[in-house]
Formats: C-alpha cells, sequence, structure tokens
C-alpha cells in the first residue's frame, strides 16, 4: 500500500530443498542488513526443527515465523500472506531490508503477484472431496486430483493433501481447474522486489538430499517425529505430510527398518526436490536463477 512505498524493496530467495537458501539468506542478510522471513510450509510449524531444516545458526541475525504454529494449526497461503506482509512492514519500519527464503513456490507467488478470491463450495462437495482425502492412499488420491485436474499435476505434492482437497473441491464445483478459475489477485503490498532461485546441478542437489537426510536422522529426526505422532494431532494436518515423516514414522511403528525408511526418506525429499525445481523453473520467470556448485554462492 502507499505506506509500504518508502522502502519498498523486499529480497526473495527460492528454490528446492537442500539448495542452500537459508545460508544465502543469511550471507546476504549480513551484507545488506536484512532482516529473514520464513517461506516454506513445514518450517513455521514448532515441530520438527531438524527434520524440516530449520535454520539453526542464525549467526544474529532476525528470523520470523519459523515454528510459530502447532502441529493441529493450518499454515494456510492466506494466513502466511498476511503474516508475511505484516512482518515485512515492521522489518521496513526498522530500516532493514525484508528477505523472504523459501521453497513454498505459492507462498513466494503470493508476495509477487497477490492472491486471487476463491469461489464458493457446496458443502457436500466441500464433504466428499475430504472423505476421499481420508480415504484414499497419498499416491491414489494425487492421481484422482490429477485426472480431474490435470492443471496441478506439476504444481502440487502428493503428500499437499490440503491443497490437493481445495483443487478437488472447485474442479467438482466449477468444472474449471483451481489454476484457471481464480479472479484477479489481490495485494496486501504492492512489493518491488529482487527474487533468486538457487538451483544446483541436480546430481549436487540430490547428493546433497541423500547426506542431509542421513544426518537428520543421525541427529535426532527420530526422535522428533517419535514425539510429533504420540500427540493428538490430526491425521489430515500438513506436519504429519512432511517430507521424512511417513517414512520414519513407518519405521517406528515397525513396518520397515530403519535403513529401508532412510532410503524411502531420501527418494521422498529427491521427488519433492524434483518438483519444486519444475515449480520454480516454469512459474517464477522473472527470478534470477543461480546454479552453482560451490557451497558458497557469493564466490
Amino acid at each position: 500500500m502507499k505506506q509500504a512505498s518508502i522502502l519498498s524493496h523486499i529480497a526473495i530467495i527460492g528454490g528446492p530443498t537442500a539448495s542452500g537458501k537459508s545460508d544465502y539468506a543469511i550471507e546476504l542478510a549480513k551484507r545488506i542488513g536484512g532482516e529473514i522471513i520464513n517461506g516454506d510450509s513445514m518450517q513455521v510449524y514448532r515441530h520438527l526443527h531438524i527434520l524440516t531444516a530449520r535454520p539453526t545458526d542464525l549467526q544474529g541475525i532476525p528470523h520470523h515465523l519459523y515454528g510459530v504454529l502447532e502441529g493441529g494449526q493450518v499454515g494456510s497461503l492466506g494466513w502466511w500472506y498476511g503474516a508475511a506482509c505484516q512482518v515485512i512492514q515492521q522489518v521496513q519500519s526498522r530500516g532493514k531490508m525484508p528477505i523472504v527464503v523459501g521453497g513454498t513456490g505459492l507462498y513466494l507467488r503470493a508476495l509477487t503477484r497477490g492472491l486471487s478470491p476463491m469461489p464458493d463450495i457446496p458443502e457436500s462437495i466441500r464433504q466428499e472431496a475430504r472423505q476421499l482425502a481420508q480415504a484414499l492412499a497419498e499416491e491414489d488420491f494425487f492421481e484422482l486430483v490429477s485426472r480431474e485436474d490435470p492443471k496441478i499435476k506439476e504444481v502440487l505434492h502428493p503428500n499437499d493433501t490440503q491443497r490437493l482437497t481445495r483443487a478437488l473441491e472447485v474442479v467438482r464445483a466449477t468444472q474449471t481447474s483451481i489454476q484457471d478459475c481464480q479472479g484477479q489477485p489481490k495485494k496486501i503490498l504492492d512489493l518491488k522486489y529482487q527474487y533468486f532461485v538457487l538451483l544446483p546441478p541436480r546430481e549436487v542437489l540430490y547428493q546433497r538430499i541423500n547426506d542431509r537426510f542421513i544426518w537428520m536422522v543421525e541427529n535426532g529426526a527420530l526422535k522428533e517425529v517419535k514425539n510429533l505422532i504420540t500427540q493428538n494431532i490430526n491425521p489430515d494436518s500438513p506436519i504429519l505430510k512432511a517430507v521424512g515423516v511417513p517414512e520414519l514414522t513407518a519405521h517406528l511403528q515397525g513396518r520397515c527398518t530403519l535403513e529401508q525408511a532412510i532410503i524411502d526418506g531420501q527418494k521422498s525429499a529427491r521427488r519433492y526436490a524434483k518438483r519444486q525445481t519444475t515449480w520454480f523453473t516454469h512459474q517464477a520467470p522473472e527470478a534470477e536463477v543461480i546454479n552453482k556448485t560451490g557451497t558458497s554462492y557469493f564466490l
């Protein structure tokens, strides 16, 4: 809005999991006097600090919207957008540069394009979609929604039950893809931004993912998941769909060995990274792509 025009620039850093976004954001913040705002849909939860790769070595840089929700809460796109805009204004009022960093492309797109109003959904269709989401396995539900709305296949992840359910509701209520039926996007803040996407070569990224998942398991991820699944959290809660949670839960419940859980978790993380890469490649054409192989993007 008008008040934000005094200091309207922000930096946005996107990219797939394990691409180095958090380290890049901290280095950038130190160089330009910035504060970091979380743009990852799983890192908003208090739980799974290790498994969601929340930054730990903050190096004195203020971090916002990390670990602010409980497991039973839903960090919806609309909630995050409103919260992020509020924090952006607070950071700007201190004369600092907001740096929004995360791998949830829809969150970052809300900042650059705004949000579109969604159609009203009849309660009967809403209930039917929720029942299907609960009754079907993740992959089966994803395939069902993809058949009815093919445009979401490269946009949503199979474990994103919340948004898949919403997509199914919309296509059944309107006979139109959720990607097409939205009205004119509305912005809370009219921001000028610099957008960076970190896309390391695939072989480098996948090795980082494999190594990091092993590190997570060796450094407390199993305990995190064990504590999470003992809580009374709705089975549809997004936090239970986080990459690695279903795989480590299977081991904790005696359905597979730890070795198999690690292999499955690594595979799930690689598939997630592939979908993120596809999203940022096609949905963020204005971004400057950085694809160096080294550990420091500034060298």
